[in-house]
């Protein structure tokens, strides 16, 4: 993504910039699929002079509805993402420092169908909107600066509303001492308005788990403790728009269950390292269910 907008700058200030507009609205779709994916950690990432912060709470209502081998659940989340870039100095015109920051809900009914006791089948489908801002500033030569405005690398605001098919296979595995081993793979496909942009974005993940239940119990409690290593990206053309490709997270969190009035709930929260073919971070875990 930086690449691609230095290069656009470049060519602004030598020539013109709209050889390279569909190329920067094709690394704004995976900003947008970066920010509402669950298949890429990405809540303190550093790639190629940009920083990524992301935060998301996601609330799962598991089978709301259950009919022999299918089951029915909705999850809930509202999503935050803020992208920035070191100062870039340009020699004689002034220096820019590239933001983004993106605000999004999104809604995702699922079926899951169960093969047999080990092996089950997820359709999701998920639908959401998102506000992108970008606040990106510029400080120096006042052409410089409405050319960047009317080349839409400065000062501009996009509602967006997608749609994203998920489908994956996800397989339990319950051991004599009732701890579990739970692995997924899983692909998606989103598909978004508000950028005019035909190129649309895809995610896979692949993830292992291994649940350690009833670990220990604090105030009657049933703490269960996860180790878990999963590994997301985009695919397609341009899979690499944002400096990076693929991200591995690693992670490690504590399970619980909570009374809510005569309701049980369950909170998970953990932590997790994020390794990637041109990036490190770190995450944070909370998921209520």
């Amino acid at each position: 993504m930086k690449h691609i907008y230095f290069r656009m700058l470049f060519l602004i200030i030598t020539t013109s910039g709209s050889s390279m507009a569909e190329d920067l609205k094709t690394g704004y779709n995976k900003l947008l699929a970066l920010s509402l994916t669950d298949d890429i950690s990405a809540s303190k990432l550093k790639s190629d002079g940009l920083s990524y912060e992301k935060y998301s709470l996601p609330y799962n209502f598991n089978e709301l509805y259950v009919n022999g081998d299918y089951s029915f659940s909705v999850q809930l989340r509202g999503n935050y993402l803020k992208v920035k870039s070191s100062s870039f100095h340009i020699e004689n015109v002034g220096s820019l420092h590239a933001r983004w920051d993106i605000f999004s809900i999104t809604t995702s009914p699922k079926v899951t169908y169960k093969i047999n006791d080990n092996f089950s089948f997820e359709n999701e489908l998920e639908f959401g909107y998102a506000n992108m801002k970008n606040n990106s500033s510029f400080h120096g030569d006042f052409q410089m600066k409405e050319s960047l405005r009317e080349e839409k690398l400065l000062d501009w605001d996009i509602n967006s509303f997608h749609i994203t098919p998920k489908v994956g296979i996800k397989n339990t595995f319950k051991l004599n001492n009732n701890d579990e081993i739970n692995s997924f793979g899983r692909i998606s496909y989103m598909f978004a308005n508000g950028f005019r942009d035909k190129n649309n974005t895809g995610t896979w993940a692949l993830g292992s788990e291994y649940v350690m239940t009833d670990l220990f119990k604090l105030n009657e409690k049933n703490f269960n403790l996860i180790l878990s290593d999963s590994i997301g990206g985009f695919y397609g053309k341009n899979y690499r728009e944002l400096s990076f490709g693929v991200i591995n997270n690693i992670s490690l969190s504590l399970e619980a269950p909570i009374d809510f009035y005569d309701d049980q709930l369950k909170i998970k929260m953990g932590v997790g390292y994020l390794l990637g073919d041109n990036a490190h971070g770190i995450t944070f875990i909370l998921e209520i269910r």
